[in-house]
């Protein structure tokens, strides 16, 4: 029987209620399945950095490395801790130590949910370049709290890192509908993007098969609102990606999804079809379909009753 060893840092606030709640639900899947979980624990959040004077310790990634996955919940308690400290002091280098250059967000409405946007029926996958551009952390402060105070903050754009982020959106639109749209800002950002828009198209012509558009930022934020049945796989910089994807409501739905796309990372394709199977079973009967409606434990329990 095959066995994962997973970490979990459930992070703060609603990510510890979130994670659990996914963490029930692919405990069970697996004993459906034949293959088990073994989950550890890591306290590494805000709360920890008020005790310890770091997001996690200095071994935290060496500490890491032997799990086949993480399972991080969300990180963040702006009110007690800097936004910049908790984000660069464990999720930014988690990303980076790991290489994962790729932050997959799908984006579709599950029977049963009435969304706000004009269409009906959607299903985008945004691809957010995840490891450098402009969450890079290259820059600096200089002469602070003077009046000839000054704040340097670097983009790095790699050709690397460029084309394989790319290069994934391409092969994701191969799988999917054949439509790739790319989102930049080059008209004002005339190094960075016009270098990204630069290798889109260098790219495009090894992708004959897939249909390539270039937004900017704003038209493509209009898009995603206006007519979001039009797009199929977008493609941007880590982040216009951020912006793009940080809307929706908190609920375990979200993180009980991470879970199963975890599963089929490790191989567990048909029980991660299991869980969004559950999934669509508990929201077509209208649970947690309605913003502030069901309680964490209501939905979590109706995605086990429908894995049953």
């Amino acid at each position: 029987m095959k066995c994962y060893s997973i970490a979990l840092i459930p992070g703060d606030g609603i990510g510890r209620d979130v994670t659990d709640a996914a963490w029930h639900v692919l405990s069970t899947v697996a004993m459906h399945s034949g293959f088990t979980l073994t989950g550890t624990p890591f306290p590494w959040s805000c709360a920890f950095y008020k005790e310890t004077g770091a997001m996690m310790p200095a071994d935290g990634i060496e500490a890491l490395r032997p799990f086949d996955a993480i399972l991080l919940g969300s990180v963040g308690w702006p009110a007690q801790v800097p936004d910049s400290i908790s984000l660069h002091g464990l999720l930014l280098p988690i990303r980076k130590a790991f290489v994962q250059y790729a932050n997959i967000r799908p984006h579709r409405l599950l029977p049963g949910v009435e969304g706000p946007l004009r269409a009906s029926d959607f299903d985008i996958l945004c691809v957010r370049e995840n490891t450098e551009g402009e969450y890079s952390g290259a820059g600096g402060r200089v002469h602070q709290g003077t009046p000839g105070e000054v704040a340097v903050e670097t983009s790095i754009f790699t050709r690397a890192g460029v084309e394989r982020i790319l290069r994934f959106g391409f092969e994701q639109a191969r799988q999917r509908r054949g439509k790739l749209a790319s989102v930049t800002k080059s008209n004002a950002q005339k190094y960075s993007m016009v270098f990204w828009d630069e290798v889109t198209r260098e790219l495009a012509a090894e992708y004959r098969d897939v249909e390539v558009t270039s937004y900017h930022i704003d038209a493509m934020a209009a898009r995603m609102v206006m007519a979001p049945e039009s797009l199929d796989v977008v493609v941007a910089s880590n982040l216009f990606g951020d912006i793009l994807t940080d809307l929706g409501i908190a609920n375990p739905i979200a993180a009980i999804c991470s879970g199963a796309m975890m599963l089929e990372h490790l191989g567990e394709k048909e029980a991660a079809g299991m869980i969004m199977a559950a999934l669509e079973r508990a929201t077509i009967r209208g649970i947690g379909t309605v913003p502030g409606k069901d309680r964490t434990e209501t939905i979590t329990a109706a995605v086990l009753a429908a894995l049953d």
